[in-house]
């Protein structure tokens, strides 16, 4: 609950034990990479093309340009942020730092395992039948731990990097089903 000092208001649950939030903005790789030089490449079309057209409009397709470019570029500026908040754990994918959208929001205690993303953990789950990946990076093999839960009778994985005050808030809602480490960087 927000208190006030002084007319402005203070949220104490960023303070709080139960809460910690953690955004890592995403490469640029695969099919994200190609769609950045794919929107690269049109924005430079569009120009050239009302060169082409009309040389005097110049200005018109910088217009047309900047307009596109607002409403297309932010869709490959990614980024993700996990927040656990009072046993609950919550995905949020944020195009361009301004829109945003709840991926996942699941509980902890739900969670079957929380380990590190290696394969002595990884070989106990053959089967996953859908990958949450919120990594920076499909190369990326520093702070990560996957967590598996069940809907439906299939289970699922979400890649995710870790931070210390996140592992310790997962082994107070899940102490039986996480596997902590001390060599988290953050």
């Amino acid at each position: 609950m927000a208190t006030y000092h002084d007319g402005a208001e203070i949220d104490r649950s960023v303070n709080s034990i139960n809460y910690t939030e953690f955004t890592v903005k995403k490469k640029a790789e695969g099919a994200l990479l190609l769609t950045k030089i794919g929107l690269i490449v049109l924005y430079i079309a569009v120009i050239v093309g009302f060169f082409m057209w009309l040389w005097y409009a110049g200005a018109l397709s910088a217009v047309i340009v900047a307009i596109v470019w607002f409403f297309t570029w932010p869709y490959v500026n990614i980024e993700y942020e996990y927040t656990t908040a009072s046993g609950d754990l919550q995905f949020t994918k944020i195009y361009g730092g301004k829109k945003r959208k709840l991926v996942l929001e699941k509980k902890i205690k739900d969670m079957e395992l929380i380990a590190p993303y290696t394969s002595e953990y990884t070989d106990k789950y053959p089967v996953i039948a859908k990958t949450y990946d919120f990594r920076k990076s499909v190369k990326q093999t520093e702070d990560v731990y996957f967590a598996v839960f069940d809907e439906k009778g299939e289970k699922h994985r979400i890649l995710f990097q870790c931070t210390n005050k996140a592992l310790k808030i997962f082994e107070k809602y899940n102490k039986e089903n996480t596997v902590a480490t001390d060599t988290l960087h953050y």
